[in-house]
C-alpha cells in the first residue's frame, strides 16, 4: 500500500497547488476590478458559499405537498437574491463575473470530493461507503447543477438588466419578481430533468419542477423587502447605480 498512498499524496499535493493558484489568480483579478467597492467582496463570499453547499446536499429529496423536490429550495434562492442585488447595483458584467467565480469554486470542490472517494480509508473506518455514496453523486449534481445555475443566472441577470434600462430604473419590485421567475424556471427545469433524472419518478417530474420553482420564488418574494432595502442601501453607500446600456451580454465573456 505504500506506493499507492505515495502516489495519492503526490496527486493531492498537485491538486491543492493548482486549486490555490487558481483561487489566487481569481482573487487578484477580483481585487483589481472591484477595489472601488466596499461591500461587493462580502456579497461574493456569501454567493460562493451558497453555491458550494448545494453540491453535497441537492441530491436529498423532501416532500412538499406530497411532491419530491430537492432540499436546496430553502437556501439556493439566496444565490439568485445576491445575483439580483449585484445586477441591480453593480451591473450585469459584474454579476456574470461572480457567476464564473461560483462555477470555479464548485469545480474545485468536486476535485477534492473525488480525491476523498479515491483515497484508501483507514482499516478502522467502517463507514467509508457512506462517504462514497454521498460524494459520488456530487459530480453529476455539479455538472448539471452548474449548467442549470449558469443558464438560470444568466436569464435572471439579463432580464433584470434589460428591464432596468427599458423602465429607466423604475418598478424595481416588478423587475426583481419577473427576472427571478425567469431564472428559477430555467434553473429548476434543467437541474431536475438532468441532475435528478432517475431519482424523481418520471410521472412526478413536471410537478416537481413546478412546485420547486414556485417554492423558491415564494421564498424570494418573502425576502423581497430586504432585497430592495439592501439594493437601495448599497447604491447609496457604494455611490453606484449601473445601467447596462452598452454592456456586452455574451454569457461566456469573463
Amino acid at each position: 500500500m505504500a506506493k499507492p498512498l505515495h502516489v495519492s499524496k503526490i496527486c493531492f499535493d498537485k491538486l491543492l497547488t493548482s486549486s490555490f493558484v487558481g483561487l489566487a489568480q481569481i482573487a487578484n483579478l477580483a481585487g483589481r476590478r472591484m477595489q472601488n467597492y466596499k461591500f461587493l467582496n462580502y456579497i461574493v463570499l456569501w454567493n460562493v458559499f451558497f453555491a458550494i453547499i448545494c453540491i453535497p446536499t441537492a441530491g436529498k429529496l423532501i416532500d412538499v405537498m406530497g411532491i419530491p423536490i430537492s432540499i436546496s429550495i430553502y437556501y439556493f434562492p439566496f444565490v439568485y437574491i445576491f445575483a439580483d442585488i449585484m445586477t441591480e447595483v453593480y451591473g450585469y458584467a459584474v454579476a456574470r463575473r461572480i457567476l464564473w467565480y461560483c462555477i470555479f469554486a464548485q469545480v474545485s470542490v468536486i476535485a477534492i470530493f473525488e480525491f476523498v472517494i479515491f483515497y484508501p480509508p483507514s482499516a478502522v473506518m467502517t463507514n467509508n461507503q457512506s462517504y462514497v455514496d454521498v460524494l459520488s453523486a456530487a459530480p453529476r449534481l455539479v455538472l448539471f447543477g452548474t449548467v442549470a445555475m449558469f443558464g438560470g443566472d444568466i436569464a435572471n441577470n439579463y432580464v433584470l438588466a434589460k428591464m432596468k434600462v427599458w423602465t429607466s430604473g423604475r418598478f424595481i419590485s416588478a423587475r426583481f419578481v419577473i427576472s427571478t421567475l425567469c431564472g428559477q424556471i430555467v434553473n429548476t427545469a434543467v437541474f431536475y430533468v438532468f441532475g435528478l433524472w432517475g431519482m424523481i419518478p418520471t410521472r412526478l417530474l413536471t410537478k416537481s419542477i413546478v412546485v420547486a420553482s414556485l417554492t423558491k420564488v415564494s421564498l424570494e418574494l418573502l425576502l423581497l423587502p430586504l432585497t430592495l432595502k439592501a439594493s437601495l442601501w448599497l447604491k447609496k453607500i457604494e455611490n453606484v447605480d449601473y445601467f447596462d446600456k452598452e454592456t456586452n451580454f455574451n454569457p461566456l465573456k469573463f
